[in-house]
């Protein structure tokens, strides 16, 4: 069965490929920032000779249409399989990523790290409607994947007008867990009952005194939750 989690790696190269060699074949993709802009395409190409079966370059491009075409050549030359962009940069700025990048584009609609009070303040309305609205112009501009918090993926997975897109959910800690800075944040259990494809988790695996172990315990915990859903249907 395809992994379900995309690894969170925010750290420098080394440590990011230190993990990749224990853990990047386990994952659906690894997911970079800080590696990449210090190292560029190198970053790219070393990950994948680590073992990690997608780079997912997290650049979140929100720029004018023709310097987002660019970037996004940019990136995709560099071997990087996923890349972001940000829904609120409108649909003729993510077409231009799109139509640049040969893999796949995943559109953000609003931060996990924003709390409801300062998304109404950033967008005038609930997170919720907010995030539908963004959800809605991606479709339209032809990602393949839009990248919300487990508190709204639930209201995108039912809506008939974003089918086939990926859910991607990040935000997400098992319970118990430090949420961190982020805010809108839920279980994987939760997340992946309310519809998520994959998803993004960081910390709980990166800063674990043993990721594998964390890995894993974090595998049987998606295991038993998907497995739940499937007894609910039948």
């Amino acid at each position: 069965m395809e992994s379900r989690i995309i690894l969170a790696a925010d750290m420098s190269l080394g440590e990011c490929l230190d993990l990749t060699h224990a853990i990047g074949e386990r994952v659906y993709a690894v997911k970079v920032h800080d590696a990449y802009d210090s190292n560029g395409p190198t970053a790219v190409k070393m990950l994948r000779e680590a073992g990690a079966m997608r780079v997912w370059v997290d650049a979140k491009l929100h720029d004018i249409p023709n310097t987002v075409k660019r970037r996004a050549n940019a990136i995709a030359d560099s071997g990087a399989q996923i890349l972001t962009v940000h829904a609120s940069g409108g649909i003729e700025m993510m077409q231009a990523a799109v139509g640049e990048f040969p893999f796949e584009v995943y559109a953000i609609t609003v931060l996990t790290s924003l709390t409801e009070e300062e998304v109404h303040l950033a967008y005038g309305q609930p997170s919720k409607a907010a995030v539908l609205y963004l959800a809605r112009l991606a479709k339209l501009a032809g990602v393949a994947g839009i990248v919300c918090s487990p508190k709204e993926v639930g209201i995108l997975a039912k809506r008939p007008e974003l089918k086939g897109m990926k859910f991607v959910v990040p935000g997400i800690r098992s319970a118990g867990k430090d949420k961190g800075d982020q805010e809108r944040v839920d279980t994987p259990a939760a997340a992946l009952k309310d519809g998520a494809d994959y998803l993004v988790v960081g910390r709980q695996i990166t800063q674990a005194s043993d990721p594998v172990a964390a890995l894993i315990e974090l595998e049987a915990e998606i295991s038993a939750a998907l497995a739940s859903i499937e007894g609910a249907k039948s």
